[in-house]
């Protein structure tokens, strides 16, 4: 069974993506910032992280840099209702997609679907 950790500050936020992926066979964790994501990731690993960018205590982007340093090979979507350089920038970080916030959902359920089907990280899912 695959494991998701949503990181947004934003309880309907969560709550929607939750509810995105009711009828797969997902287990959904939560955080409300990535101080608290980052202590989920290291209690036990996952299989992706979708997180928000501008959140309080730590900001996705510096969330980001944690996870890459310390757990490369986890799996990374960043979503954000900021400005675009915000998600420009989590894309150089090496991460595998980006959204701009309200999702759509069809295009987000697909692309998660998708990420998280595959081992390998690397290519850029972007919103289209």
């Amino acid at each position: 069974m695959k494991h998701i950790l949503v990181v947004d500050d934003n309880l309907m936020m969560r709550k929607l993506i939750r509810n995105l992926f009711h009828e797969d066979n997902f287990v959904i964790e939560e955080a409300t910032n990535g101080v608290e994501g980052l202590e989920i990731i290291k209690q036990h690993p996952v299989d992706l992280i979708i997180t928000d960018i501008i959140m309080p205590k730590m900001e996705g982007l510096e969330l980001i840099m944690n996870i890459r340093r310390d757990f490369p090979n986890t799996k990374i979507i960043a979503i954000s209702g900021g400005k675009p350089y915000y998600l420009y920038m989590a894309k150089k970080l090496g991460i595998e997609g980006i959204f701009t916030k309200p999702l759509n959902h069809q295009i987000f359920l697909k692309a998660v679907k998708k990420v998280i089907q595959f081992p390998a990280r690397g290519q850029v899912i972007a919103e289209s």
